[in-house]
């Protein structure tokens, strides 16, 4: 990606990978145990790995109100789901969304652009909420705003109300489930991993 996700971001490759340590590590028992589960891999690519996939587990077990889901994550899992999708809609390019949806710009953007554009294409819902915005719009930059702050507010809504959360075919759902997993694939997780390592 070209699109400043891969930029340096407070000492860490970029900002996700910040995000994820950021959160994994601001609370004592997040972090003892995230130490415990790296502890007995001295090897950082498969200890990231491990890193990895109980990031994913304890987001989408929380993303899905799953019932078994260990409840003391949850106010963590709320903050790093809402940080990792707030950054997402971030590298947005929304302008080029715009001329995208209006078929002005040939179809080709950075992956999270890529991915509402297709969310969008794929739902009448989203169709419907979009065609007034951009139909009264008296400029691009003023379209791509007002789309941009009405996925904010959809975001925000969606992470604060649990029963908007229950509705997982509901087009947001969707949506933020696949912004979420586009942010794993631009996650250094063994370098997340190094950094609970007791020699890091």
């Amino acid at each position: 990606m070209d699109d400043g996700t891969m930029d340096p971001h407070n000492g860490w490759e970029n900002k996700f990978t910040w995000l994820i340590h950021l959160h994994l590590s601001n609370k004592e028992h997040l972090m003892d145990e995230i130490t415990r589960l790296v502890a007995s891999e001295p090897n950082n690519g498969a200890a990231g790995r491990l890193v990895k996939m109980w990031v994913k587990l304890a987001l989408t077990n929380w993303l899905t109100l799953f019932p078994g889901r260990h409840r003391k994550h949850d106010e963590e899992m709320r903050l790093l789901a809402w940080d990792l999708l707030g950054s997402a809609l971030a590298y947005v390019d929304w302008a080029k969304l715009v001329e995208m949806l209006t078929g002005t710009a040939p179809t080709q953007a950075n992956l999270f652009t890529m991915t509402l554009y297709h969310s969008i294409l794929g739902s009448s819902e989203f169709q419907q909420g979009l065609q007034a915005m951009l139909a009264e719009a008296l400029s691009l930059y003023v379209a791509a705003d007002a789309v941009k702050e009405w996925f904010e507010v959809q975001l925000d809504t969606w992470i604060e109300t649990p029963a908007a959360r229950q509705q997982q075919h509901a087009p947001l759902a969707i949506l933020f489930q696949h912004l979420v997993e586009n942010t794993y694939a631009v996650i250094f997780w063994e370098h997340v991993a190094r950094a609970f390592q007791p020699e890091y």
